[in-house]
């Protein structure tokens, strides 16, 4: 009976703990992960999804950035350095993509640095910075 009681009360300080307004307050974590999921969305070339993340960009430019970007397939997508610009507001990322054509498979590597911005509204980051620049 004493165990119970002793499992409920660690259940209930830990949902009380990591309470979901605690984790929609802290941006930190909602750069994690929106920084993730764009990392994974590059990396298994959705750039669709992949472009839901891009603030400032018209649907016609989208859509001509993923035409070109089609045409690439990413081998490795490592996160390098990371800065705060502004406190909960912007941030600088640098990562480094390998990449290949898909018709000449001859393997390429870009430093992508990268500015993104939260938006407090929608507690979620956006890249400014726009798509890797593929060659």
């Amino acid at each position: 009976m004493n165990r119970k009681i002793i499992v409920i009360a660690i259940l209930v300080g830990l949902v009380v703990g990591c309470s979901p307004k605690k984790i929609l307050k802290d941006p930190m974590i909602a750069f994690n992960d929106a920084s993730r999921a764009y990392r994974h969305a590059i990396s298994w070339s959705e750039y669709e999804v992949a472009a839901a993340l891009l603030k400032n960009v018209s649907e016609e430019t989208k859509e001509a950035q993923i035409e070109h970007l089609n045409q690439f397939k990413v081998t490795s997508y490592e996160a390098r350095a990371a800065a705060v610009i502004e406190e909960d507001v912007r941030i600088r990322q640098v990562v480094r993509i390998s990449y290949f054509r898909r018709d000449d498979l001859v393997v390429k590597s870009i430093a992508d640095d990268q500015i993104w911005e939260f938006d407090p509204k929608l507690h979620t980051w956006f890249i400014l910075s726009g798509f890797p620049k593929f060659k």
